[in-house]
């Protein structure tokens, strides 16, 4: 499963990536806006890469936080937040059940 939260803190560094574009067609893109978008997309990348240590899926939850919160930079970002969230909300769901079905042995 950290391949799939690997994958989807990839995708979302990617989507933070297409921001400034879309902040400077508005005309506010500012040098604090550039700043915490190219930030947060390389901490992405890096957390991508970090998630077979046992702190990284706590420490991409809370990254999922920070990506939502650029919303105030561009309105349509809370939008993929909350798909983003879900996608990880829905794999911490599915590895749940999967270390479930492993846990416990099969009956009949």
């Amino acid at each position: 499963m950290s391949g799939v939260y690997a994958a989807t803190l990839a995708l979302e560094a990617l989507t933070l990536l297409l921001v400034p574009r879309t902040v400077a067609q508005d005309g506010g893109l500012t040098g604090a806006n550039l700043a915490v978008t190219l930030g947060l997309a390389g901490v992405l990348v890096v957390l991508a890469a970090m998630q077979r240590r046992p702190w990284g899926l706590a420490a991409g939850s809370v990254a999922q936080v920070a990506f939502t919160a650029t919303g105030f930079i561009v309105a349509a970002m809370f939008f993929l937040g909350a798909v983003f969230g879900f996608i990880w909300l829905y794999s911490i769901h599915v590895q749940r059940e999967l270390r479930a079905r492993t846990a416990s042995p099969p009956t009949g």
